[in-house]
């Protein structure tokens, strides 16, 4: 984000004519977010180092149910990591599609649409060499490792955020039976009082009273059948939940810790041989290029 907005800057100060000073301490800015690179790496260390505490955190089983705020940060975290996924994807193709369609432009330009000798023999210079290594880097980085360490941890949220659904399930369900429970005995209730010890009621009423009777403990039984499905299912989200996050952080931030660093070096010796080629081949390059 803050190098869009310096390189908009710099666009502005250009279409602007602005002070020449100016806008060329806004393009070495520019040219110094290229460490993003580094950058990225170093945070991915950091990262890393944090993540794997997660095995020191308490494991003492919760028998607390997951809350709505719990199920709308699981769903909330799903969907980051799935832009995070589909960002990752497009910034390695974008690259990639570029280097390429770069070096194929070049190849074209310097050597099967050219007859002047001296173009030819450019066709091995140090700006198609430079391009050439470019795309070498591009191929080197282990892009496939990261997206699916990104995608197993993806994976692994998604696990979590199914078997919360499954516990809402089990609790609105237990709630349901509960209610019902509640609503047979507060019936039988009324129907005992009705016929107090100094009544003797009909046959016809003493068995409706013992099959109310029957039905309200019948749901009762059930009603705790569903609690301890409930309870079960509330440790086993507890458990899976604590389970992935330890074991899915780590392996994503130290998949990104390989890219980044290959990417880091891959970029670094990028930039430098482009820095010299501006100093040394600058005329060449003017020559060469449209």
């Amino acid at each position: 984000m803050e190098h869009e907005k310096k390189v908009e800057q710099v666009r502005r100060l250009e279409m602007k004519r602005a002070d020449y000073v100016k806008t060329e301490k806004a393009k070495k800015y520019v040219e110094k977010l290229m460490c993003m690179w580094r950058r990225m790496y170093e945070s991915h260390q950091v990262q890393t180092h944090i993540v794997q505490q997660l095995k020191y955190l308490n494991t003492i089983p919760s028998t607390e149910p997951n809350s709505e705020l719990h199920r709308q940060s699981s769903f909330q975290l799903e969907l980051e990591i799935q832009q995070w996924h589909h960002s990752f994807c497009n910034l390695v193709k974008a690259q990639r599609d570029y280097i390429q369609s770069l070096t194929g432009w070049l190849r074209l330009s310097l050597f099967q649409f050219s007859k002047n000798p001296l173009v030819r023999s450019s066709y091995k210079s140090k700006i198609y060499s430079f391009c050439e290594e470019w795309h070498l880097a591009i191929d080197r980085i282990p892009y496939k490792v990261a997206s699916e360490g990104i995608n197993r941890f993806l994976t692994a949220v998604h696990g979590i955020e199914a078997q919360k659904g499954e516990e809402h399930k089990q609790k609105k369900k237990l709630d349901s039976m509960l209610k019902d429970f509640e609503k047979k005995a507060t019936s039988l209730r009324a129907l005992e009082s009705k016929y107090s010890p100094y009544f003797v009621p009909e046959s016809r009423n003493k068995n409706h009273v013992i099959e109310k009777r029957a039905k309200v403990e019948f749901l009762k039984v059930k009603a705790e059948e569903e609690k301890s499905k409930h309870e079960k299912a509330v440790s086993v989200t507890r458990a899976m939940t604590l389970n992935n996050l330890q074991m899915g952080f780590p392996h994503v931030f130290q998949a990104m810790v390989g890219f980044s660093s290959v990417c880091m070096q891959a970029f670094e010796s990028v930039y430098n041989q482009a820095k010299f080629i501006g100093e040394e081949e600058q005329k060449k390059v003017k020559r060469l290029l449209p």
